[in-house]
């Protein structure tokens, strides 16, 4: 192993760049979450990874580009009627999208090579940040996949499993580049003896995170923040007529409902390892992580009670991306975790 890459600097200058790159997935999950409320990701009909990098330029390929996204039913059934000034309103926010994904592509590729050819990365990292490359070009196709589904006859908006599908890949994307860069940091566990209960806990917790986030997606594939309504006991916290049986998947009261339900209990579950990691007086920077998660799943339940009944997408969004925040503060205690044992 070669003493340049695994020095104490070279390892502090290869993590941070990979910090970088999550901040920026971070950011790009705020993004896409915008482009999904605002109704704006279906402005763009053409994928070009290449020749798309530059907007229209001209007003022939402004029409053009307009011309296109009247022919599908989301202009016809909501944005009828719409000028060329209207559509750029819709056409901005996904364009930035895409070119920060494509910004993500560079930020990753090219560091990346820089570091392999002057040796400052371990060997064995190059081939595995190099699969991360891929998928994320990999992540741009399901993207594209997720698009195409709003271009169906009589849709108006993506498919809410094409959505957590690519939902998903950014969030693997995400986890796997914040390990390495932890893993970079502190190559070596620190040994946690007594602490593999508590390991297992936040695990239970990592893994209900995930089933609740699943949930959110659908909701945001539904528009959730548009449907709360108490009249009708949509999004109220109670079980909708005929649950569990009332339509996991298609109706939107259940659809709410058990998203709800599975961030009650996630939260519960977090919130019982910010106290669990002070009454067992766990290594303080295991108290730290266990605090920062419990006070990420106050604000979460905060913010998600507030987007529904405010029905305000920017708060959606930052509900969206504090729950992101939240998945990293739990992979961020499970890495101090790694060394726990009975």
């Amino acid at each position: 192993m070669s003493q340049v890459a695994t020095s104490q600097e070279n390892r502090r200058l290869v993590a941070i760049w990979l910090y970088l790159l999550a901040f920026m997935i971070w950011i790009m999950v705020g993004l896409g979450g915008y482009t999904r409320d605002t109704g704006s990701g279906l402005s763009i009909m053409v994928w070009d990874p290449i020749i798309g990098i530059l907007p229209p330029l001209s007003a022939a390929q402004w029409a053009k580009m307009f011309a296109l996204y009247q022919s599908i039913s989301q202009y016809q059934l909501l944005h009828q009627g719409m000028d060329l000034a209207g559509f750029k309103q819709l056409f901005w926010p996904e364009y930035f999208h895409r070119l920060w994904g494509r910004l993500m592509g560079a930020v990753l590729l090219l560091p990346l090579i820089f570091f392999a050819l002057t040796g400052r990365l371990e060997k064995r990292l190059i081939p595995w940040l190099g699969l991360l490359f891929v998928l994320g070009g990999l992540q741009g196709a399901i993207g594209w996949f997720m698009v195409s589904s709003g271009f169906f006859p009589d849709s108006v908006a993506v498919e809410p499993w094409r959505l957590s599908l690519h939902f998903f890949g950014a969030m693997f994307l995400l986890g796997a580049v914040l390990w390495t860069a932890m893993s970079v940091e502190t190559p070596v566990p620190a040994p946690q003896p007594g602490l593999l209960g508590f390991k297992r806990l936040t695990q239970l917790g990592f893994g209900l995170l995930l089933l609740a986030m699943f949930g959110g997606t659908f909701v945001s594939g539904i528009h959730g923040i548009d449907a709360f309504d108490a009249a009708r006991n949509i999004g109220t916290g109670l079980p909708p007529a005929g649950w569990p049986m009332s339509g996991i998947f298609t109706d939107t009261a259940t659809i709410i409902f058990d998203h709800q339900l599975l961030a009650l209990i996630a939260a519960l579950v977090i919130l019982a390892l910010g106290v669990q990691a002070f009454r067992r007086n766990c290594p303080r920077p295991v108290q730290d992580g266990a605090a920062l998660a419990a006070g990420l799943v106050i604000l979460q339940f905060i913010l998600g009670v507030t987007a529904l009944v405010s029905k305000m997408i920017d708060i959606g969004v930052v509900h969206q991306m504090n729950a992101v925040l939240l998945l990293g503060a739990l992979l961020g205690l499970l890495h101090r975790l790694r060394g726990a044992v009975k």
